[in-house]
């Protein structure tokens, strides 16, 4: 299945969700000067299948980024500063605000909401599963294997 997003609800969607291309982009056939998409915008629309969530709304804005943040712990974050005279800042790597969640409150995915016990029950899941993978990797000791101690 696709992911489908709206971004028409997002107040001032126009300026927030796209900008100016700051230079040519290759790899996505965006010349300097093309409007696109805003990175913050991209990352917070594919974002919604992780935090378990179809959208931003004034309700779970703060859920949304409490997941978002605690994600971002995990796997680093979803940003990347652009790179200046082809030099990238020091410590590049940009988290996504509050701010910029609450200003794109609005934005709307064909992502099923998962309350925050069933959004966490993931994680629980993926640790069993790395214990568990880990734990077949380990010779068990030669008296067991022969049903004695």
């Amino acid at each position: 299945m696709s992911l489908n997003w709206t971004l028409d609800k997002i107040a001032d969607w126009d300026s927030v969700c796209y900008m100016e291309a700051p230079c040519d982009i290759p790899s996505q056939f965006v010349a300097k000067g093309d409007r696109m998409l805003n990175p913050v915008t991209n990352a917070l629309i594919w974002a919604t299948m992780s935090v378990g969530l179809s959208g931003i709304t004034r309700e779970n804005a703060a859920e949304f980024f409490a997941r978002l943040r605690f994600i971002e712990r995990l796997d680093g974050a979803m940003l990347i500063r652009a790179e200046v005279d082809g030099k990238r800042p020091e410590g590049y790597a940009a988290f996504i605000t509050p701010e910029e969640v609450v200003a794109h409150i609005g934005l709307t995915a064909n992502v099923t909401t998962e309350s925050r016990a069933k959004w966490l029950k993931r994680f629980s899941n993926d640790l069993d599963r790395a214990l568990d993978q880990v734990r077949t990797l380990i010779p068990r000791p030669v008296g067991d294997m022969m049903g004695q101690e």
